[in-house]
């Protein structure tokens, strides 16, 4: 949910073959995109997280089993899926990852990997690099050890996912460095961002800190502050950074429930991440029912902007990144105003405000 994705709906020509795969799909509910969190097992202990994450050798009965994972798979396929990603939780906590991503793979999907990367040594980069993901997406929370580790709670971390990063590179694999931003790295996010050209590699960041789905709000406490996160935002909203769109009516913050699903680790089937509505189990319901039938598809895909009402007409619209979870999660309506966004939105046209009159605007 990067600033650097918002805009899923502008109207634009499509540049590419895929993009015009992806604005096809989205306009027929066409499955292209699976994010498949295998656990929430993990051996971090991150004070951000969304999860309640267990530890590494918890036992959870209620996991799908791998063979219940390669049906699923089966079934992905047979809906036309072309990528799956699997995350967490930590992914390489389960023995059985590399078994389904490698039938995963033999069935045509590519695959991307979520990981904080301690666990990968040599034996395991080259199992990641036997798959031939196209893209391995690390996380790292500072651009030293001390920041990382005070947010991942295991002393020695960000030298493991480090060592991770130059193991999955020396084979070949196509990494990207992933940073949440907030109070305690917002200030070393354009040192992390250079250690990621330096590398050669890939840089994003993402604003987007939220509450536990527990209704845990603990992890606000490491959202930056307002004037923190406005000398954030002078440096990156300005004219040339951020295009003011006319939003239409038809305009969408995000393509929740058009041509994506969320797998969690027993099996139920949400629009995304971020809403966590659910349109059924596998376990109870086949697949190609739940992705066809249920009516959470259209309630959700059917979110556009003239069907929130505050947003609408908000003054802020065309400078705001909303999370449709976001709102339901941290106020309660899904199609209400998301008290972060507005913040945000307000900052962020502060921001550009300023830089425009630098230029004369």
């Amino acid at each position: 949910m990067s600033e650097q994705f918002m805009d899923v709906n502008t109207g634009q020509q499509a540049t590419t073959t895929y993009e015009t795969i992806t604005r096809k799909a989205s306009r027929t509910h066409r499955l292209l995109s699976i994010q498949w969190e295998l656990t929430y097992r993990c051996n971090e202990r991150c004070t951000h997280c969304y999860l309640d994450v267990m530890p590494p050798s918890a036992k959870v009965p209620g996991e799908l089993t791998t063979e219940e994972a390669k049906q699923l798979v089966d079934e992905l396929e047979r809906l036309g899926g072309l990528t799956i990603t699997f995350s967490g939780g930590e992914i390489f906590v389960r023995p059985d990852i590399f078994e389904i991503a490698a039938y995963a793979r033999r069935k045509g999907f590519a695959i991307r990997f979520f990981t904080n990367g301690i666990l990968i040594k040599p034996e395991m980069a080259d199992k990641i690099a036997a798959i031939k993901p196209i893209v391995v997406e690390l996380s790292v929370y500072g651009s030293n050890a001390e920041t990382h580790d005070l947010i991942t709670q295991v002393p020695g971390s960000y030298d493991l996912t480090m060592r991770a990063i130059k193991l999955l590179l020396e084979r070949g694999i196509r990494c990207i460095i992933k940073t949440p931003v907030m109070k305690e790295n917002i200030e070393q996010i354009d040192e992390i961002h250079a250690q990621a050209s330096k590398l050669n590699i890939g840089f994003q960041y993402d604003l987007t800190i939220v509450p536990k789905h527990t209704g845990d709000v603990s992890p606000l406490q490491h959202r930056p502050s307002d004037d923190q996160l406005l000398t954030f935002l002078r440096r990156r909203t300005n004219p040339d950074t951020w295009t003011l769109y006319t939003l239409q009516d038809d305009h969408r913050f995000c393509g929740i429930g058009l041509s994506s699903l969320t797998i969690s680790p027993y099996g139920e089937i949400y629009t995304c991440v971020g809403a966590r509505v659910s349109a059924g189990n596998v376990r109870t319901t086949p697949l190609k029912s739940i992705w066809h039938e249920s009516p959470v598809w259209e309630e959700t895909g059917n979110l556009t902007i003239s069907k929130l009402p505050v947003c609408s007409t908000c003054e802020l619209r065309q400078y705001c990144v909303r999370c449709h979870g976001t709102a339901a999660f941290e106020d309660g309506d899904m199609l209400g105003c998301s008290s972060v966004a507005y913040r945000e939105a307000r900052l962020r046209r502060q921001a550009y405000n300023e830089n425009l009159a630098k230029l004369g605007g």
